[in-house]
Protein backbone atom coordinates (compact mmCIF):
# COMPACT_ATOMS: atom_id res chain seq x y z
CA UNK A 1 0.00 0.00 0.00
CA UNK A 2 1.64 3.34 -0.76
CA UNK A 3 1.75 5.81 2.29
CA UNK A 4 -0.93 8.15 1.00
CA UNK A 5 -3.57 5.56 0.50
CA UNK A 6 -1.97 4.31 4.19
CA UNK A 7 -2.85 8.07 5.52
CA UNK A 8 -5.92 8.54 3.58
CA UNK A 9 -7.45 5.42 5.50
CA UNK A 10 -6.05 5.88 8.33
CA UNK A 11 -3.54 3.10 8.75
CA UNK A 12 -0.17 3.06 9.39
CA UNK A 13 1.74 1.41 6.53
CA UNK A 14 4.49 -1.67 7.18
CA UNK A 15 7.39 -1.90 6.66
CA UNK A 16 9.63 -4.93 5.45
CA UNK A 17 12.99 -5.96 7.45
CA UNK A 18 16.12 -4.47 5.89
CA UNK A 19 16.44 -8.16 4.81
CA UNK A 20 13.47 -8.09 2.44
CA UNK A 21 13.35 -4.40 1.57
CA UNK A 22 13.88 -4.23 -2.11
CA UNK A 23 15.15 -0.71 -2.13
CA UNK A 24 17.37 -0.68 1.06
CA UNK A 25 18.79 2.67 2.34
CA UNK A 26 22.75 3.76 1.89
CA UNK A 27 24.12 2.46 5.42
CA UNK A 28 21.35 0.37 6.76
CA UNK A 29 22.99 -3.04 8.76
CA UNK A 30 22.07 -5.56 6.14
CA UNK A 31 20.80 -8.73 8.68
CA UNK A 32 21.33 -12.02 7.64
CA UNK A 33 17.92 -14.30 7.38
CA UNK A 34 17.80 -17.00 10.01
CA UNK A 35 19.13 -20.09 8.42
CA UNK A 36 16.29 -22.68 8.44
CA UNK A 37 16.69 -26.76 7.15
CA UNK A 38 15.18 -26.81 3.46
CA UNK A 39 13.52 -30.14 3.44
CA UNK A 40 13.71 -31.27 -0.47
CA UNK A 41 10.57 -32.45 -2.22
CA UNK A 42 10.38 -34.43 -5.25
CA UNK A 43 8.09 -33.53 -7.86
CA UNK A 44 6.78 -35.62 -11.13
CA UNK A 45 8.93 -35.14 -13.74
CA UNK A 46 6.20 -33.77 -16.19
CA UNK A 47 5.20 -31.08 -14.04
CA UNK A 48 9.24 -30.24 -13.19
CA UNK A 49 9.21 -30.39 -16.80
CA UNK A 50 6.37 -27.88 -17.23
CA UNK A 51 7.28 -25.54 -14.63
CA UNK A 52 10.76 -25.22 -16.03
CA UNK A 53 9.68 -24.59 -19.73
CA UNK A 54 7.40 -21.70 -18.36
CA UNK A 55 10.10 -20.46 -16.42
CA UNK A 56 12.79 -20.72 -18.90
CA UNK A 57 14.89 -22.47 -16.32
CA UNK A 58 16.91 -25.12 -16.98
CA UNK A 59 17.54 -26.21 -12.68
CA UNK A 60 14.53 -26.38 -10.25
CA UNK A 61 15.15 -26.87 -6.58
CA UNK A 62 12.22 -27.93 -4.77
CA UNK A 63 11.47 -27.58 -0.88
CA UNK A 64 9.16 -27.75 1.79
CA UNK A 65 7.90 -24.63 3.67
CA UNK A 66 4.44 -23.06 5.30
CA UNK A 67 3.59 -21.34 2.12
CA UNK A 68 4.01 -21.39 -1.74
CA UNK A 69 6.68 -18.51 -2.93
CA UNK A 70 8.25 -18.64 -6.11
CA UNK A 71 11.82 -17.36 -7.38
CA UNK A 72 14.06 -17.79 -10.74
CA UNK A 73 17.18 -15.50 -11.39
CA UNK A 74 19.63 -16.68 -14.31
CA UNK A 75 17.84 -19.97 -15.14
CA UNK A 76 17.91 -21.56 -11.59
CA UNK A 77 14.56 -21.60 -10.18
CA UNK A 78 13.42 -22.18 -6.28
CA UNK A 79 10.14 -22.93 -5.80
CA UNK A 80 8.41 -23.65 -1.57
CA UNK A 81 5.39 -25.33 -1.40
CA UNK A 82 3.73 -26.32 1.24
CA UNK A 83 2.57 -29.93 0.69
CA UNK A 84 3.31 -32.73 -1.63
CA UNK A 85 -0.37 -32.91 -2.81
CA UNK A 86 -0.88 -29.32 -3.65
CA UNK A 87 -4.99 -28.45 -3.99
CA UNK A 88 -6.55 -27.45 -7.32
CA UNK A 89 -6.00 -23.98 -5.74
CA UNK A 90 -2.70 -24.11 -4.63
CA UNK A 91 -2.27 -24.79 -8.12
CA UNK A 92 -3.54 -21.95 -9.23
CA UNK A 93 -1.50 -20.14 -6.92
CA UNK A 94 1.52 -21.49 -8.02
CA UNK A 95 1.22 -21.17 -12.15
CA UNK A 96 0.15 -17.17 -10.89
CA UNK A 97 2.97 -16.86 -9.07
CA UNK A 98 5.24 -18.12 -12.10
CA UNK A 99 3.60 -16.09 -14.59
CA UNK A 100 3.48 -12.90 -12.76
CA UNK A 101 7.34 -13.45 -12.21
CA UNK A 102 7.43 -13.51 -15.98
CA UNK A 103 6.36 -9.87 -16.39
Amino acid sequence: MHATQAQLLGVMPLKLKSAFDPNPQPGAPVSQPAEQADVAVTLSTQLQQDICAAANASELTVVAGDTISWTCHAQQAHLVIPEMQLSATQKRALWQQIWSGQS
